[in-house]
């Protein structure tokens, strides 16, 4: 066998087996995640937003996913909306806050009918993104009423 094939061959196996373990190692999901967004972060050390009287949300993911039964799809979704029916734990997902950019609503891009809210809000707008999903799944199921602020998020 030839140098360079034996080299060529050790490199394709070499990145076989890089390739297997990445697609094993999937993302590691926490059991509570704190809903922390750089984008919303930096909205809350400036402004008005910055003496909000509320913690960060902690939420409990594997509860939610193992006790109530909650599919991987019933939060995470495509970008027309749409669940994400064959995603499980261990794959990877972005975080809201890849697609959902901005940290101010617009007045005039409030196109999105809320399951929650009976106005339309801007779906774009990361908070509103997420209240949206949250509030509308647990009004949706019979939940606990989360529709305030201290439903979800404790005092400071």
């Amino acid at each position: 066998m030839s140098k360079k094939l034996f080299i060529l061959l050790l490199a394709a196996g070499i990145a076989v087996i890089f390739t297997a373990s990445g697609i094993q190692a999937g993302t590691d999901v926490e059991d509570v995640i704190t809903m922390k967004s750089e984008l919303l972060d930096a909205k809350r050390r400036k402004g008005p937003d910055s003496k909000r009287p509320y913690k960060l949300v902690k939420f409990t993911h594997k509860k939610h996913h193992e006790e109530y039964n909650i599919s991987c799809g019933d939060c995470h979704h495509d970008e027309d909306g749409a669940p994400l029916e064959d995603l499980k734990a261990g794959d990877d997902v972005q975080k809201c806050g890849a697609c959902h950019t901005r940290t101010r609503a617009k007045k005039e891009d409030k196109t999105f009918q809320g399951r929650y809210k009976s106005r339309p809000i801007d779906i774009m707008h990361l908070e509103s993104a997420i209240h949206e999903n949250c509030v509308g799944c647990h009004k949706e199921k019979g939940l606990k009423d989360i529709s305030r602020c201290s439903g979800c998020h404790e005092k400071m």
